[in-house]
């Protein structure tokens, strides 16, 4: 369970490059808004590096957590769920990788504070 966010940072990346919608993925975005595209790879490439570090210190889960969360919240909000019904492949990975990366974030974080 420590390091299952790590599994969601890498679906969330993969997502990135996938279609969004039928022939556009996120990464073509860039050209109209670069560094929203490139926060949001970050936000998904960081938890996915910090899950497979030797040992999960509890400041990782919060790292993990705030880039799960700027992904959830602010860049998608309630448009996460446009995305798992109505989006092509990359959509459906992205909103499945913040929402389920957030829940094992947060979980992790509890069981390193009663380890």
């Amino acid at each position: 369970m420590k390091r299952a966010f790590a599994l969601f940072g890498l679906l969330g990346l993969v997502g990135c490059f996938l279609p969004l919608v039928p022939g556009f993925s996120l990464f073509d975005a860039r050209a109209f808004d670069w560094t929203g595209v490139y926060l949001v790879i970050a936000a998904f490439g960081l938890p996915f590096v910090l899950g497979f570090t030797d040992k999960l210190h509890p400041g990782a889960s919060i790292t993990a957590i705030g880039c799960f969360a700027y992904v959830l919240l602010y860049k998608f909000g309630f448009d996460v769920f446009d995305l798992l019904w109505h989006g092509s492949i990359g959509g459906k990975a992205m909103g499945v990788a913040a929402i389920g990366g957030l829940v094992t974030a947060v979980a992790s974080l509890a069981d390193s504070k009663r380890s």
